[in-house]
């Protein structure tokens, strides 16, 4: 489901035209991003899922434990690989308009104004050593670095994975063009 939301997120980014820092990105670049958010969640993990999920399903209590329990399952196998990933910058750690610390995830304003993504899909940016500059949430970033599995806890939603050794860019597009998560009220 999440990995549906992803895939439709960089699906509407990638028709759109923008840049990273000076350089255009191309249909390989989102498909790549795609790919890396993806392989964030170990196969088969929402194979429980249904084709056409009914109202009735979506609402059931069990149906929602087990979307809950596959959002906690973590790909043990991307330990110290290097990742490159576009998304929003969710703040933890800032001093004036420098961030150290911040959550990575593939769509605005989660974590903010909607529910959190699953935990598989939340990552944990450590910049403490080369703090980079605060962003709007709504300004899509592209963040690479070497990636480390285990879960922490925040106060604004859990992360499956941190980055280390990251650098930070910024990709430019049309405020109105941003994708923004259902349900976020989009205000900045």
């Amino acid at each position: 489901m999440c990995k549906n939301l992803v895939n439709i997120s960089i699906g509407l980014i990638i028709a759109l035209s923008f840049t990273v820092s000076a350089k255009e990105p191309t249909e390989e670049d989102f498909n790549r991003w795609a790919d890396n958010w993806d392989s964030l969640i170990p196969p088969g993990t929402y194979d429980f899922i249904p084709e056409n999920v009914s109202f009735d399903l979506m609402f059931d209590p069990t149906f929602q434990k087990q979307l809950d329990e596959a959002g906690r399952v973590l790909n043990p196998s991307l330990e110290g690989q290097r990742i490159e990933l576009a998304g929003f910058m969710v703040p933890i750690e800032t001093q004036g308009q420098t961030v150290s610390q911040f959550l990575l995830v593939p769509e605005a304003g989660q974590c903010i104004h909607v529910p959190a993504p699953p935990m598989n899909q939340t990552l944990l940016v450590d910049a403490s050593n080369q703090p980079t500059a605060l962003r709007d949430l709504y300004q899509p970033i592209v963040v690479s670095g070497r990636l480390s599995v285990g879960e922490q806890t925040f106060e604004l939603a859990d992360s499956g994975y941190t980055l280390i050794d990251i650098r930070v860019e910024d990709l430019e597009l049309d405020e109105s063009l941003i994708p923004i998560a259902p349900e976020a009220d989009g205000d900045r």
